[in-house]
């Protein structure tokens, strides 16, 4: 006996949007996986930037050193190149400090 009129043939229907519901659920999981994937794949792409720069850096410091005015001392041409590689050692530190973070997380 029905305690609601139509109850009965609505049963039916409230199953198949439950299913639907937990089919669209899991699709999204699916989906939201794919983006991080892709997300990861372009921050490894971009990998080779860093390893990049840790060379550009000395050897842009020492192009720089080069242009120093012809008449300075060695004293000063010594002094800005090592001004320059410390600079750089820092920002690689820093990089390498940041990778080895970025890979302990879970």
């Amino acid at each position: 006996m029905d305690t609601i009129p139509g109850l009965t043939k609505l049963q039916p229907r409230k199953r198949e949007l439950l299913l639907e519901s937990e089919l669209n659920r899991q699709v999204f999981r699916v989906e939201l996986e794919q983006i991080r994937l892709h997300v990861e794949r372009l921050k490894r792409g971009y990998g080779w930037a860093q390893g990049a720069w840790k060379w550009a850096a000395p050897l842009a410091g020492i192009l720089l050193a080069s242009k120093v005015k012809r008449d300075s001392t060695a004293a000063t041409k010594g002094s800005f190149v090592v001004n320059v590689l410390g600079a750089a050692w820092n920002v690689w530190s820093s990089m390498r400090k940041r990778k080895r973070e970025a890979a302990s997380e879970p």
